[in-house]
C-alpha cells in the first residue's frame, strides 16, 4: 500500500478535530440539551460548536433533534468507541514509556 484510501483519510480528518472528538465523547444515545453540552465542552465558542454539531449531523455521527437536542447516531455510537479504544491504547502507551523512578 502506498497512499491510505479515501475512507481512511475521511476517518482520520474526523478523529484528528480536537473538537469533533471532545463532542462525539460527550455525547450518548439519548437526547443532551445544547446547554449541557456546551457546558461540558470546555474551551469552544457557542457558535463554533454550533457549527461543529451542524458538521457531525451532516457526516451522519450526531441526531439533530427539536429544541437544541443532540444525541450521537449509531454510526456515531460506533466512532465514539474508536476514540475510546485509541485514548485507552494511548494511556497504555505512555504508561510503558514513561522512565520509573526509584523509591528513595
Amino acid at each position: 500500500m502506498q497512499d491510505l484510501n479515501i475512507g481512511t483519510k475521511a476517518g482520520l480528518a474526523v478523529i484528528s478535530d480536537k473538537w469533533y472528538a471532545l463532542i462525539l465523547l460527550n455525547l450518548t444515545d439519548s437526547q443532551r440539551d445544547f446547554m449541557q453540552l456546551r457546558r461540558a465542552v470546555r474551551g469552544i465558542s457557542t457558535f463554533n460548536l454550533l457549527i461543529k454539531l451542524n458538521e457531525l449531523v451532516d457526516l451522519k455521527l450526531v441526531v439533530s433533534a427539536v429544541d437544541y437536542q443532540y444525541q450521537l447516531s449509531l454510526d456515531g455510537q460506533y466512532l465514539q468507541q474508536m476514540l475510546l479504544n485509541l485514548s485507552a491504547w494511548g494511556d497504555r502507551q505512555l504508561t510503558r514509556t514513561l522512565p520509573v523512578k526509584p523509591h528513595s
